[in-house]
């Protein structure tokens, strides 16, 4: 067990995140509607480009909990810069990583980082739903 930062949200140890993280990539390759949108983002096939996504992803999470700041990235950009995601999109991601959470972590570690991902989710969700509005002006009533 790791000494926690003390600005860390809440308890979790980075083979926590990356035990997570490989079960929940591992999954998302198999699920038929996220499967084929993450193929084409990161690589077709299970090999060293899903590795490194994985463990960019890894640092992104321990950044989100201020376990330490490795993370480099801007996960907005990425997300509304990919024509293939979809604001209704988010609810099958966030039920499939709630359900990961469940089955690697234990019960008040996966409630915790379930609950960050919501909102990180519900964040994305905006933010892709946005992303064809101009700044400042009044949004598209249809």
């Amino acid at each position: 067990m790791t000494e926690q930062n003390p600005l860390q949200k809440f308890p979790m140890e980075p083979e926590d995140i990356d035990r997570l993280v490989a079960e929940f990539y591992k999954r998302i390759r198999a699920h038929p509607m996220l499967g084929p949108i993450f193929a084409r983002a990161i690589a077709p096939e299970d090999g060293p480009q899903w590795r490194a996504h994985e463990a960019k992803i890894a640092a992104f999470w321990r950044n989100a909990i201020g376990m330490d700041a490795s993370y480099d990235g801007n996960p907005m950009q990425i997300h509304r810069a990919n024509r293939d995601i979809h604001p209704g999109m988010f609810s099958t991601w966030l039920d499939l990583f709630h359900t990961t959470a469940a089955d690697v972590l234990s019960p008040e570690k996966a409630a915790a980082i379930s609950a960050l991902a919501d909102r990180i989710g519900q964040s994305l969700r905006y933010g892709v739903t946005m992303r064809d509005q101009e700044r400042g002006a009044p949004p598209v009533l249809r």
